[in-house]
């Protein structure tokens, strides 16, 4: 199933996502950890998934976010273009209720270290009681908690379409997962 991305003027409904393709989604996740909700998970997965092409032709962030309405049904909102280092989602539509962000992390850039969820992105998420979700230019997708601020990759480097400039850096090793502390010293050390 392929979720088309949404027009700048009306969010889409996604009428969600058979367990089969739920099961799928986390098969390809590798065993991964797993988010705390499935569903949001293998959308934000297949959304994000759509807008690494773009986000890292672009070398923009994009974002959004996803919700559910008052009977249930998750909807994504509207996607939008931010900056090299940042992106603000739109505003919720009328009957959304926001469960979770997600953005892009755009191109690769060595003077950056963008293949982790900034302190930035957790706090945002934290403040805005939502989870997160993030892809980076290495291919990988977090997911970062909305009440510890943990964040943990649900599948590693290359589980997404990824820059083909990407560098890893042997200096600056990738963990599996963050606590809201160890990424504060990882930003301070890089």
């Amino acid at each position: 199933m392929r979720v088309s991305l949404p027009s700048p003027l009306k969010p889409i409904r996604v009428r969600l996502l058979g367990a089969a393709l739920i099961a799928a989604v986390a098969a390809g996740m590798g065993g991964a950890a797993q988010a705390k909700d499935p569903q949001v998970a293998a959308l934000a997965r297949q959304v994000l998934s759509q807008l690494q092409a773009r986000s890292i032709a672009a070398g923009r962030e994009y974002c959004g976010m996803i919700g559910r309405t008052a009977d249930g049904e998750l909807v994504l909102g509207k996607v939008r273009k931010g900056r090299a280092g940042s992106c603000m989602p739109p505003r919720d539509p009328v009957g959304f209720f926001a469960v979770a962000s997600f953005h892009t992390h755009g191109a690769y850039d060595p003077d950056y270290d963008n293949e982790v969820p900034s302190v930035n992105d957790v706090l945002s998420d934290m403040d805005e009681g939502t989870d997160g979700y993030v892809s980076t230019p290495g291919g990988r997708l977090w997911h970062v908690d909305r009440r510890t601020g943990r964040v943990v990759q649900l599948c590693g480097e290359g589980c997404l379409p990824m820059d083909p400039g990407h560098v890893p850096d042997p200096d600056l090793p990738v963990l599996r997962s963050y606590t809201l502390p160890a990424l504060k010293a990882r930003e301070e050390r890089g």
